[in-house]
Order: structure tokens, then C-alpha cells, then sequence
């Protein structure tokens, strides 16, 4: 990402919808207003990365470089710098739940890669970058799939292709905005990966090819109509649904104020429902608030943004104003 060494840096990656119903590890946007911090400074001593903070984990976060995914992440960046020239000091701002459905650890993981890489001035490509954050991920959640970290690292709407480690970024329609319900209740990753099948009836992947092709031309059209009929899922959500109380409620609640469609973000518990305009996406919103309540009989907070958010960027070190990341 360009630039020279520094002695601080800040950096910021935002949360990410993963899987957005049809696209199970292919497809993920990026979430405005939400996400991680990570800011790196050079200390003295010899060479190496150490933890001095997490904040906003409760804790519950390792402080051990080899099993944090900021860190790993920082770590397989300098690693492919050539290495770290001094000690360098790590600490985590943690904006995002854990085991929320919104990217937690890719978000930790592609805010260390994108500091250390700048703090290095290193200029590694996103590719490498991503492959670190990657990394990270693995660590956290025990499986390298990249559909948050992607969309956190570029920023927008896009479609990973694991096998040939590529990113494709997709057009976003202006007025394509998405609702999130966020219960405070925590699904692990491994539990929702756990019940998907380790291969699928054909009829179910034959269903979940045209749903994706569909989401794909539907964004490429602006066509909000083929967009409403591709956004189900027919692999995970199907079998995830009973991890996530009130899901069938809130989505049924969503149909009815107006949304085009809605499914698990990620591995859950959060939903996402995706809407024309951001005054419908605020009405679909309260009205998945409502039903999840009245459903559990617990609140839910809830979150706006356009469906394709900027993706990782660089923060004033001191708090002050931020900066963009080079791309």
C-alpha cells in the first residue's frame, strides 16, 4: 500500500456480510459506521511483536501473538516484508462483538495486516495483504475462507474465488442499501460451519447456482426485481436456522415492511435484509426489531448502511482525522 516506514500507525477495517444468503463463502460487502482498530507502534528492544492491549473483548480475546488474528495477521505481513527491523507493540480496539456475524476476527485480521504493512512502507499488494488476513482468520475461526476479509480489506460488494485466490469487485446500485438486527447473543463460527453438510443434494446446488448468477446480473442491472428473487439461500441458512431464535420471524417481518430479502449474516446471529433506499432499509429495520422481541422476548439493536461500504483504511495514529489506504 505504499509509503515510507513510520513510527505509528493506526488502521480501521470495517464489518462485513458474508455469504449475503446464495454466495456461502463467495460473496461479502462491507458495513459502514462498524468495525476494528488496530494501532502498531515501534518500541525499543529487539525485534518482535508483542500484544499490550485488547480493548472491548471482556477479555475473552488471547494476548498471545500466535493465536490473536490482528496479530498473526501483522505477523505474516512483516513476514513477507523481510521481517520486523525493531519491537513493535500491538493494540486492538475491538468495535465489533465477537461471534456476531458481522466479521469480527477478518475485521481484527485485515486492520493488522493493513498497519503493519504501513508501518513497514512495505507497498505489499492486496492480494498478499489478503492472504495474511487470511491467516488471521484461520487462527480465529479455524477455517481460511475469506468472503469477510475480502470485502473488509477492498471495501464494496464482492466475489471471491477461493481456489484461484481472486477478488472480483461487483457493481452496487446507489439506492441498495442493507438493514442489520444485531441480538447480543453469540454464535461461534465453528458451531454454524459444524452443521453445514460436506457435500449437497444436487437439486439444493443446482437451486444455489442460479440464485448466485442471478445476485451477480441483478447487480450488474440495477435490477432490484431479479435481486428480490435471488436472495435465498438454499445450503446453509436451511440448516442454520435453528442455531438463531426468532430468525423466521424477523425475516417474515422484514418481507412485509418492504425488504427485497433478507438471510443470516455470516454465521450468524445477525440478519441482514437488503432494501431500496435507505428509508425503507430504516423501516425494514424497526420492524425486524419488533418481531425479533416479540419472538425471544429480548432486544436487538439494529444498523444502517449502504450495501458496499469503503473497506480498510488508515487512521490519524493520534485519533485525529483519518486517511484513506492507498489501492
Amino acid at each position: 500500500m505504499g509509503g515510507g516506514a513510520r513510527n505509528a500507525v493506526r488502521a480501521f477495517a470495517p464489518a462485513t456480510v458474508g455469504n449475503v444468503a446464495c454466495g456461502v463463502d463467495v460473496f461479502g460487502f462491507a458495513v459502514a459506521g462498524l468495525g476494528d482498530e488496530v494501532l502498531l507502534r515501534r518500541a525499543g528492544g529487539p525485534p518482535g511483536l508483542t500484544i499490550t492491549a485488547v480493548r472491548g473483548d471482556g477479555g475473552a480475546l488471547p494476548r498471545a501473538v500466535e493465536e490473536n488474528a490482528a496479530s498473526v495477521a501483522a505477523q505474516a505481513v512483516a513476514e513477507a516484508a523481510g521481517g520486523l527491523p525493531s519491537a513493535v507493540e500491538l493494540e486492538l480496539v475491538k468495535g465489533l462483538p465477537l461471534a456476531s456475524g458481522l466479521g469480527s476476527s477478518a475485521a481484527s485480521a485485515v486492520a493488522g495486516a493493513v498497519a503493519m504493512d504501513a508501518l513497514l512502507g512495505a507497498g505489499l499488494d492486496r492480494r498478499t495483504l489478503l492472504a495474511c488476513a487470511v491467516a488471521g482468520e484461520r487462527v480465529a475461526c479455524g477455517s481460511a475462507h475469506a468472503d469477510n476479509a475480502a470485502p473488509a480489506l477492498y471495501g464494496g460488494f464482492v466475489l471471491v474465488r477461493p481456489a484461484e485466490g481472486r477478488v472480483e469487485a461487483l457493481p452496487v446500485p446507489r439506492r441498495l442499501y442493507c438493514a442489520l438486527l444485531l441480538p447480543s447473543a453469540r454464535l461461534e463460527t465453528g458451531r454454524a460451519r459444524a452443521v453445514l453438510p460436506a457435500a449437497v443434494p444436487f437439486d439444493e446446488a443446482v437451486r444455489q447456482w442460479g440464485n448466485a448468477a442471478a445476485l451477480v446480473l441483478a447487480l450488474c442491472r440495477g435490477d432490484f426485481e431479479l435481486l428480490a428473487s435471488a436472495l435465498h439461500d438454499a445450503v446453509a441458512e436451511p440448516r442454520r436456522a435453528a442455531l438463531i431464535p426468532g430468525l423466521r420471524r424477523v425475516q417474515a417481518a422484514a418481507k412485509a415492511a418492504g425488504a427485497l430479502g433478507s438471510s443470516i449474516s455470516g454465521a450468524g446471529p445477525a440478519i441482514f435484509a437488503l432494501c431500496d433506499g435507505r428509508e425503507r432499509a430504516g423501516e425494514v429495520a424497526r420492524a425486524m426489531r419488533d418481531a425479533f422481541t416479540r419472538a425471544t422476548g429480548k432486544e436487538a439493536r439494529s444498523h444502517l448502511s449502504p450495501a458496499g461500504a469503503a473497506g480498510a483504511r488508515l487512521l490519524d495514529p493520534a485519533g485525529e482525522g483519518e486517511a484513506p489506504c492507498a489501492t
